[in-house]
Protein backbone atom coordinates (compact mmCIF):
# COMPACT_ATOMS: atom_id res chain seq x y z
CA UNK A 1 0.00 0.00 0.00
CA UNK A 2 1.09 3.36 -0.94
CA UNK A 3 2.03 6.22 1.86
CA UNK A 4 -0.76 7.65 1.58
CA UNK A 5 -3.39 5.25 2.58
CA UNK A 6 -1.25 4.36 5.84
CA UNK A 7 -1.47 7.86 6.48
CA UNK A 8 -5.42 7.91 6.24
CA UNK A 9 -5.76 4.39 7.95
CA UNK A 10 -3.80 6.26 10.79
CA UNK A 11 -5.96 9.18 11.00
CA UNK A 12 -9.01 7.08 10.93
CA UNK A 13 -7.63 4.75 13.35
CA UNK A 14 -6.98 7.80 15.68
CA UNK A 15 -10.58 9.24 14.92
CA UNK A 16 -12.11 5.53 15.87
CA UNK A 17 -10.43 5.66 19.22
CA UNK A 18 -11.30 8.60 19.79
CA UNK A 19 -15.09 7.69 19.59
CA UNK A 20 -14.66 4.30 21.27
CA UNK A 21 -13.52 5.88 24.27
CA UNK A 22 -15.91 8.74 23.90
CA UNK A 23 -18.87 5.90 24.47
CA UNK A 24 -17.05 3.66 26.96
CA UNK A 25 -17.07 7.11 29.25
CA UNK A 26 -19.16 6.62 32.00
CA UNK A 27 -22.39 8.58 32.75
CA UNK A 28 -22.39 8.03 36.65
CA UNK A 29 -26.07 6.77 37.95
CA UNK A 30 -27.94 5.45 40.57
CA UNK A 31 -27.84 1.69 41.44
CA UNK A 32 -31.13 -0.56 40.91
CA UNK A 33 -34.40 1.27 42.56
CA UNK A 34 -37.27 2.10 41.60
CA UNK A 35 -40.87 2.12 42.82
CA UNK A 36 -42.27 -0.07 45.37
CA UNK A 37 -45.76 -1.76 46.45
CA UNK A 38 -48.82 -3.65 45.04
CA UNK A 39 -50.38 -3.16 42.32
CA UNK A 40 -51.80 -4.20 38.91
CA UNK A 41 -50.27 -5.05 35.27
CA UNK A 42 -52.06 -2.27 33.43
CA UNK A 43 -50.02 -3.33 29.68
CA UNK A 44 -46.64 -4.78 28.68
CA UNK A 45 -44.41 -2.90 25.85
CA UNK A 46 -41.92 -4.96 24.43
CA UNK A 47 -39.10 -2.67 22.27
CA UNK A 48 -35.57 -3.25 20.84
CA UNK A 49 -33.18 -1.00 20.53
CA UNK A 50 -30.21 -0.63 18.80
CA UNK A 51 -26.57 -0.99 20.15
CA UNK A 52 -24.24 1.66 20.26
CA UNK A 53 -21.40 -0.32 21.06
CA UNK A 54 -22.05 -2.68 18.15
CA UNK A 55 -22.76 0.51 15.56
CA UNK A 56 -19.31 1.62 16.71
CA UNK A 57 -17.58 -1.38 16.35
CA UNK A 58 -19.42 -1.96 12.92
CA UNK A 59 -18.53 1.83 11.45
CA UNK A 60 -15.05 1.10 12.03
CA UNK A 61 -14.68 -2.34 11.12
CA UNK A 62 -16.49 -1.21 7.76
CA UNK A 63 -14.35 1.72 7.63
CA UNK A 64 -11.21 -0.47 7.53
CA UNK A 65 -12.11 -2.81 5.21
CA UNK A 66 -13.60 -0.17 2.84
CA UNK A 67 -10.90 2.00 3.08
CA UNK A 68 -8.51 -1.15 2.16
CA UNK A 69 -10.64 -2.12 -0.65
CA UNK A 70 -10.78 1.65 -2.01
CA UNK A 71 -7.24 1.74 -2.09
CA UNK A 72 -6.60 -1.19 -4.69
CA UNK A 73 -8.68 0.87 -6.87
CA UNK A 74 -6.98 3.38 -9.51
CA UNK A 75 -3.50 5.37 -9.14
CA UNK A 76 -2.82 8.55 -7.25
CA UNK A 77 -5.25 10.90 -6.28
CA UNK A 78 -7.84 9.14 -8.05
CA UNK A 79 -6.97 6.27 -5.27
CA UNK A 80 -7.13 8.12 -2.14
CA UNK A 81 -10.46 9.12 -3.75
CA UNK A 82 -11.73 5.70 -3.93
CA UNK A 83 -10.10 4.41 -0.32
CA UNK A 84 -12.04 7.76 1.24
CA UNK A 85 -15.33 6.49 -0.83
CA UNK A 86 -14.52 3.25 0.52
CA UNK A 87 -13.89 4.32 4.03
CA UNK A 88 -17.40 5.99 4.11
CA UNK A 89 -19.80 3.75 2.54
CA UNK A 90 -18.54 0.95 4.01
CA UNK A 91 -18.22 2.66 7.96
CA UNK A 92 -22.08 3.46 7.09
CA UNK A 93 -23.34 0.13 6.26
CA UNK A 94 -21.25 -1.62 9.30
CA UNK A 95 -22.73 0.88 11.70
CA UNK A 96 -26.15 0.16 10.43
CA UNK A 97 -25.42 -4.32 10.55
CA UNK A 98 -23.68 -3.97 13.76
CA UNK A 99 -26.21 -1.79 15.37
CA UNK A 100 -28.61 -4.63 14.28
CA UNK A 101 -26.70 -7.62 15.39
CA UNK A 102 -25.88 -6.38 18.97
CA UNK A 103 -29.77 -5.21 19.28
CA UNK A 104 -31.11 -5.27 22.92
CA UNK A 105 -34.72 -6.04 23.90
CA UNK A 106 -36.67 -4.19 26.93
CA UNK A 107 -39.95 -4.53 28.38
CA UNK A 108 -41.77 -1.95 29.83
CA UNK A 109 -44.74 -2.86 32.17
CA UNK A 110 -47.03 -0.31 33.12
CA UNK A 111 -48.35 -0.87 37.11
CA UNK A 112 -51.21 0.68 38.79
CA UNK A 113 -50.49 0.83 42.04
CA UNK A 114 -52.97 0.75 44.71
CA UNK A 115 -52.81 4.26 44.94
CA UNK A 116 -54.31 5.10 41.79
CA UNK A 117 -51.09 6.22 39.69
CA UNK A 118 -49.77 4.58 36.75
CA UNK A 119 -45.83 3.64 36.57
CA UNK A 120 -43.72 2.07 34.18
CA UNK A 121 -40.70 -0.64 35.17
CA UNK A 122 -38.64 -1.24 32.56
CA UNK A 123 -36.71 -4.78 32.27
CA UNK A 124 -34.14 -6.66 30.19
CA UNK A 125 -35.47 -10.17 30.59
CA UNK A 126 -39.10 -11.17 29.35
CA UNK A 127 -41.65 -10.69 32.44
CA UNK A 128 -44.11 -13.65 33.71
CA UNK A 129 -47.24 -11.56 33.99
CA UNK A 130 -49.87 -10.56 31.86
CA UNK A 131 -51.88 -7.71 31.95
CA UNK A 132 -54.47 -8.11 34.81
CA UNK A 133 -52.67 -9.71 37.25
CA UNK A 134 -51.80 -8.21 41.14
CA UNK A 135 -48.48 -8.38 41.36
CA UNK A 136 -45.98 -6.52 44.13
CA UNK A 137 -43.28 -4.17 43.41
CA UNK A 138 -40.17 -3.87 44.97
CA UNK A 139 -37.55 -1.74 44.11
CA UNK A 140 -37.96 -2.38 40.46
CA UNK A 141 -38.52 -6.51 40.60
CA UNK A 142 -42.23 -7.45 39.87
CA UNK A 143 -43.35 -10.52 41.36
CA UNK A 144 -47.09 -11.79 40.83
CA UNK A 145 -49.09 -12.36 44.25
Amino acid sequence: MGKHIWTALRGLLLASLVVVLGACASTGGSPRGGPSGTGVVMAIAESESGSTAGSIVGAIGGAIVGSVVGGQIGSGFGRTVAATAGSIGASMIGSRMGSQMAAEREWTITVRFDDGIDRDIRTDTRPDVRPGDKVNVDKGEIRRL
